[in-house]
């Protein structure tokens, strides 16, 4: 695969005519003469994590109803092509061969080339052979821009979860959990949150010091590193449906009576520990000595007077916290945050955040224009500027990421005949997709209400997260799939079919 597809944009001087080996995975076991060419994006993921989809997910299960061939894409930079840095040493200088654009030429080549093993007197290329494209995530990306960028290779696409809106303060993201999360949770999060950021604003290095003690971080660690550390506790927000997992979840053990949308009620069997159990229990943690109760009780004379909770009702969640950090999140234990969390080192993933996407998690001060008046759940000063500065540090650039670069496809308004779009209700990535419950500016989205076309689904799947349209289970696994997630794949098992039909209409062939 050429490692520079474009020679005559400026943006990847020095030019190359390098090449590096493109690795896909492949399934033709499903198919039948005629039958389509059906491509999952892998994106940044590993395809240890994802060649499941072979057998059990949606990709499988296309290429199984339209008699295809199914192919797992990796891509440039990730498993489709680590010898283009074989040592991983990522600068600015070798990452500038990793785009949008780059990966969907990428595709649009292999399309053109690609011999399968096994169907080799077959000539599968596109444009004489339908290839679909489907992705997630990041892949929704990739699969979305490359249906339209290149529509006469791809002739329909599915973006699940897709971050396909380019933005730099992305606040919403952590904002659906504070919308959909049980009050007395969101209450003590915001509370806690917010009794951090007024230490560190004070300026009282005393404070400071026990908060970091507190923490177990060592002294040298500076703000708002520290709070991008603790963002990370709100990461038992996603759920998975098809696995039976023990794991540290946002809620306890689901029940019947509580609210689909505000409870993982597809996780089955044990009592997993709850995030927000655990931040409003009432119980000294028995991980919680003398030391840190004293520290905890020090710190609250800073607490917000003007906040709901007075001091007495935030011990608990401050010393449940601290706790928690210490026991659960702690791979900085003793350490400087920012060392610990690599944050000055390039990656991949981290350059095209910082070059294309934005997309930054943000906090925000409450009332600020765009903004709620609500407290939010992460740091006030998880910034634009906070991320925009280490963007320009770790890769020695002056601009800010050129968000037009993804914003051309359509941004919040991103649609194109034969593109199936989804998402999960809870999905936080949902902010930066089409489907997003909230514009940039905080006003509700008016596309939300449309469900589509046959050949355009729009869906929304009611009580899911993160791609939750694209595993699947085995016949001996006792893990129910749910409804909302069984009618998402068959409305867009219907589309494929739908645009398979209109391929053999345009094509003389019968329908």
């Amino acid at each position: 695969m050429p490692i520079d597809h474009f020679h005559n944009i400026s943006r990847y001087e020095p030019h190359t005519n390098a090449t590096f080996q493109q690795l896909y995975w492949l399934d033709t076991s499903t198919y039948v003469p005629g039958g389509p060419v059906i491509v999952h994006a892998l994106g940044e993921d590993s395809p240890s994590f994802d060649l499941g989809w072979f057998q059990n997910g949606l990709l499988h299960d296309i290429a199984n109803l339209t008699g295809g061939v199914a192919v797992l894409w990796g891509q440039r930079y990730y498993s489709g092509g680590y010898d283009i840095v074989p040592d991983y040493h990522y600068t600015t200088e070798n990452l500038r061969f990793h785009s949008n654009e780059q990966a969907l030429a990428d595709l649009a080549y292999f399309a053109q080339r690609a011999t399968f093993s096994g169907l080799e007197d077959r000539n599968l290329t596109a444009p004489g052979t339908p290839w679909i494209i489907l992705g997630g995530s990041y892949a929704g990306v990739i699969s979305a821009f490359t249906r339209i960028q290149y529509p006469d290779l791809f002739w329909g696409g599915l973006t699940s979860s897709g971050v396909t809106t380019g933005l730099i303060d992305n606040w919403q993201y952590f904002d659906v959990i504070r919308r959909h999360a049980p009050a007395p949770c969101v209450a003590a999060q915001q509370q806690v949150t917010n009794l951090m950021d007024n230490i560190y604003a004070s300026g009282n290095k005393t404070a400071l010091a026990e908060l970091k003690t507190a923490l177990n971080v060592s002294q040298a660690s500076t703000y708002p590193n520290i709070a991008l550390l603790l963002s990370s506790a709100l990461s038992t927000w996603e759920q998975n449906w098809n696995t039976k997992s023990t794991a540290y979840q946002f809620f306890g053990k689901p029940s019947t009576n509580h609210d689909r949308r505000k409870c993982l009620t597809y996780i089955t069997t044990g009592s997993p520990s709850s995030y927000c159990g655990m931040l409003t229990s009432q119980t000294i943690p028995s991980s919680a000595g003398v030391s840190l109760q004293t520290i905890t009780h020090s710190l609250l004379t800073f607490a917000n007077k003007t906040a709901t909770p007075n001091t007495n009702t935030l011990y608990h969640p401050l010393l449940n916290f601290f706790s928690y950090i210490r026991t659960t999140i702690n791979y900085c234990a003793g350490q400087v945050v920012g060392d610990c969390l690599g944050i000055e080192s390039p990656s991949p993933f981290d350059w095209l955040v910082c070059t294309e996407g934005g997309q930054f998690a943000t906090g925000y001060t409450p009332g600020t224009p765009g903004h709620p008046h609500a407290l939010p759940l992460v740091s006030r000063t998880l910034t634009p500027k906070f991320y925009l500065d280490g963007c320009h540090s770790r890769y020695n650039i002056s601009y800010d990421p050129v968000i037009s670069r993804m914003n051309k496809y359509g941004g919040f308004n991103l649609s194109y005949p034969r593109l199936a779009i989804s998402t999960g209700q809870l999905d936080w990535y949902r902010s930066d997709g089409p489907l997003a419950e909230l514009l940039e500016n905080g006003s509700p989205n008016p596309r939300v209400k449309s469900n589509g076309t046959v050949s355009e689904p729009q869906i929304i799947i009611d009580g899911g997260y993160h791609e939750w349209d694209f595993p699947g289970v085995f016949a001996n696994q006792s893990i129910t799939v749910p409804q909302a997630v069984t009618d998402a794949k068959n409305r867009e098992i219907e589309a494929v079919k739908a645009w398979l039909s209109e391929w053999n209409q345009t094509h003389g062939l019968p329908v």
